[in-house]
């Protein structure tokens, strides 16, 4: 019986540890990396990576800094956990790490007292290191956990890093390497210096530098040459002021830091080394020689040359080649265009013809949207200056309607609409003040009218008067052509306005200004003033006595520049009359510079003078070139070649014509303004059909082959006849031939009185119609221009109304300028301003 007990208790232990082995199963190799079972487990650290992997650390004597964080893996490649990380160093005396992973270049202190922690103070290595005399030397850091070990990292400790130098290895092929084409890459590297005695030696340079060192104390007493930076202190680490003109790339197997050009221009590099960055130079990249614009169609005249219907859009194709001769592509030109409110260019080299017209099309290269350079190393390889295209020149057949608007600032306080579909009068618009200045936007929206009380503006289309801004009283001198800015003087607070259409005022500068004019790109704007201007009937009731002799330029990436005028800038003593100063000028087309007018003739470059690398000897926008003669007014043909100016001179006017040739045209930092024979012509006007005390216009047509003349008459005049002048078309070898004056009898109408001078004057954008205001008889005449001018097609007067401008009342009337009511109570209109419209 108790051995039958004893069976029964063995069978219900057995039973269920039987059943427990036959229900399960094992796989213990699947925990380990071979899979067999044994060996190192998936849970394991299997290796260890300690940042940087190449490039090493750079630390001066007793800096500190946070060692990498290693990256522990298993052996799948998997992130793993490896408990606590131990550090260690192959040099604790010249780096140490303490348990947390903080490097000291030097050594860390341990058990100082004092209540001061452990791993907090850094004292430089003692002894300093030396290596073949200079101070430097390497050691090695490691991470460590699970008894594996990670890849040594390379620490450079070395003197204080004073100035770094940008060495570029020459690009291939080029023997006198300045700048770098369009996507050639360029080896960087540097040149550093360290202090001993308070003097800057060289530490580390390439091989290629061997003499001519950076650094003021040349290679340290007892060395005799120097081991390259990334040897000897560590890979620098390089950033671009400007990524446009060059980016840099690391390679990840060598270390070499390459710089690849981009777009033109200069832009500086600074070097980070040990936590210390410095300026270390600067890169160009080449800017262009030439821009060659050519519009890519078939049947056109030439390749610059093209007629093109209305409402057709068409690319032009620029081609550009650097100082090294290697194309360029993707540069940010402005494209301009000489009438932008028929013909406009956009951008990216479109052209769109919206109305009938003539336009010349050009590109500039312009900083600072293109071939930029920091302001003190203008020049510099060509860089930071402009450079312009040739011109393509776009016509576009047709005949255009047009809104006509008159006014007479200072003597009317009404404008007068005409539109010529109708070919009737509009209705006066009624203004709140007597305007000073009339100005048309270039696109043709609006009108804006001065004075000082308020900005008035009126809708070109519809008539209404619009806004009205108090804040911006003064004289309206010129519209940009983009049509997104003016500029206003205010001569009362003797201030210049730079006003946004937009959103207002955006800038202000001090100042008088008598005449003032945008370049094509709308990016410059010059202004002048004389001295003389003090002593008009008008400034002197007014009590304004600021005006100067002095040129203003406003910038859009400079701001606000200015020049004495005018002989203070030349020669005082060959001066001929000191108080005539630069009372107008003329943008040259393309805007290369501009000329002004006064007791000679005078041109400004945009070209600046002085030493590269010498901001304070820069001369920006200096006095290029001057021609003895006289000119109170000027204008420039769109072609390019003509400066056209005019003088009255005790009753006698005098025509100058001032040749130039200007495109395409490449700036050098000390170059003038590029010009062709200056005086090609000096015409004096028939004094018994023009006998002028002043005059008001020089009026060149779009397509450049004529311009009219507008004056002041003298007393009791009549029987005016409008000057027109005629460039030739012939050249020699020192230029163009000077042209032919002719005359346009001006009708009078029946019964009415006589026409005593043609005032004001406009020409319509497809160059058919001039309308010219004239004195004695009030009235608009309508000139009609011929294909060809020439002595059996001259311009003739065809059309004559009247736009019957109310005269202001003396006295009563704020910023009325007349002395005394006219006996017609009407007046001349001495503005005109031409909107294009469609005809259907």
């Amino acid at each position: 019986m108790r051995r039958f007990l004893t069976l029964v208790c063995l069978l219900c232990l057995a039973i269920p540890a039987g059943v427990s082995i036959s229900g399960c199963t094992r796989n213990p190799g699947a925990n380990y990396c071979n899979g067999l079972g044994y060996g190192m487990k998936i849970t394991d650290v299997d290796r260890i990576e300690l940042a940087p992997l190449t490039t090493g650390i750079s630390m001066a004597y007793g800096q500190t800094r946070a060692a990498g964080s290693p990256s522990l893996y298993n052996c799948n490649g998997t992130a793993a956990s490896g408990g606590t990380i131990n550090w260690g160093t192959t040099n604790n005396q010249l780096v140490d790490i303490s348990p947390n992973g903080n490097i000291c270049a030097g050594t860390w202190n341990r058990n100082t007292g004092g209540g001061i922690a452990d791993y907090t103070i850094c004292r430089p290595p003692n002894p300093l290191p030396s290596t073949n005399g200079l101070p430097y030397a390497t050691a090695y850091i490691t991470a460590s956990a699970q008894t594996v070990v990670s890849n040594p990292v390379q620490v450079y400790v070395h003197a204080q890093v004073t100035s770094v130098s940008l060495v570029t290895q020459p690009q291939a092929g080029i023997s006198a390497q300045q700048c770098y084409s369009q996507n050639a890459q360029a080896t960087l590297d540097a040149e550093a210096c360290f202090v001993r005695n308070n003097i800057q030696y060289e530490l580390c340079a390439p091989p290629s530098v061997t003499s001519n060192y950076a650094c003021p104390g040349g290679l340290p007493p007892g060395v005799s040459s120097v081991p390259s930076c990334t040897a000897s202190i560590g890979t620098l680490s390089y950033s671009v002021g400007n990524p446009s003109i060059a980016a840099t790339a690391t390679s990840t197997t060598n270390n070499v830091v390459t710089i690849t050009a981009n777009q033109p221009g200069t832009t500086a590099i600074t070097a980070s080394v040990a936590g210390t960055g410095s300026s270390a130079g600067y890169f160009s990249t080449c800017p262009p020689k030439s821009i060659t614009l050519a519009i890519p169609v078939t049947g056109c005249k030439s390749e610059t040359e093209c007629t093109i219907t209305q409402g057709v859009t068409q690319n032009l194709k620029a081609t550009i080649y650097d100082t090294n001769g290697i194309q360029i592509t993707g540069l940010n030109l402005d494209y301009q265009s000489t009438d932008p409110i028929d013909i406009s260019a956009g951008s990216s080299g479109s052209i769109t013809t919206t109305f009938p017209g003539v336009a010349s099309i050009y590109a500039i290269c312009q900083p600072a949207t293109c071939n930029s350079s920091p302001i003190n190393e203008i020049g510099l390889f060509g860089t930071g200056l402009p450079i312009s295209s040739n011109k393509v020149t776009i016509t576009t057949p047709g005949t255009a309607s047009d809104y006509v608007w008159f006014g007479a600032p200072g003597q009317s306080r009404y404008i007068v609409p005409v539109e010529l579909l109708t070919g009737t009068v509009g209705s006066t618009v009624h203004l709140p003040y007597v305007p000073n200045s009339m100005v048309m936007d270039r696109l043709g929206n609006n009108l804006y009218l001065g004075s000082d009380r308020e900005l008035m503006i009126v809708s070109v289309v519809s008539g209404v008067p619009g806004k009205q801004d108090t804040s911006a009283p003064g004289v309206v001198l010129a519209a940009s052509p983009s049509s997104g800015q003016l500029l206003i003087n205010d001569q009362v607070r003797q201030l210049f306005y730079i006003y946004s259409t937009s959103s207002g005022v955006s800038t202000t500068f001090g100042g008088m200004g008598a005449a003032a004019a945008w370049t094509p790109d709308s990016k410059t704007l010059y202004v002048t003033d004389s001295a003389a201007l003090n002593n008009t009937p008008e400034n002197i009731a007014a009590g304004i006595t600021g005006h100067t002799d002095t040129l203003y330029i406003f910038n859009a990436n400079t701001g606000w520049t200015t020049e004495p005028l005018p002989c203070s800038v030349y020669n005082a003593q060959s001066c001929p009359d000191p108080s005539i100063g630069a009372q107008n000028l003329a943008i040259t087309i393309p805007s290369v510079g501009a000329f002004l007018g006064g007791s000679s003739t005078t041109a400004h470059t945009w070209c600046p003078t002085g030493t590269v690398g010498n901001y304070n000897s820069m001369i920006f926008y200096p006095p290029s070139d001057s021609v003895d003669v006289q000119t109170d007014v000027l204008a420039a043909t769109t072609d390019g070649q003509h400066i056209l100016g005019a003088t009255a001179i005790g009753g006698d006017v005098t025509l100058s014509d001032i040749g130039v040739d200007i495109s395409p045209a490449e700036c050098t930092l000390t170059s003038p303004l590029s010009t062709g024979p200056w005086l090609n012509a000096s015409l004096a006007l028939d004094p018994t059909k023009a006998a002028a005390t002043a005059v008001n216009q020089v009026i060149p047509s779009p397509q450049s082959n004529l311009a009219f003349f507008t004056y002041t008459a003298e007393t009791n005049k009549a029987n005016a006849q409008l000057p027109y002048y005629v460039p030739s078309s012939s050249a020699s070898s020192s230029g163009p031939e000077p042209g032919t004056i002719g005359y346009v009898p001006l009708i009078t109408q029946s019964g009415g009185p006589a026409p005593t001078a043609p005032v004001a004057g406009a020409f319509t954008p497809d160059d058919r119609l001039f309308f010219v205001s004239t004195a004695g008889d009030n009235m608009i005449h309508y000139i009609t221009i011929p294909t060809v001018v020439g002595p059996s097609t001259a311009p003739t007067d065809t059309q004559q109304i009247s736009p019957n401008l109310p005269a202001c009342t003396p006295g009563a009337d704020f910023g009325c300028t007349l002395t005394a009511a006219p006996a017609t109570n009407t007046v001349p209109a001495t503005v005109i301003a031409v909107k294009p419209r469609s005809t259907t």
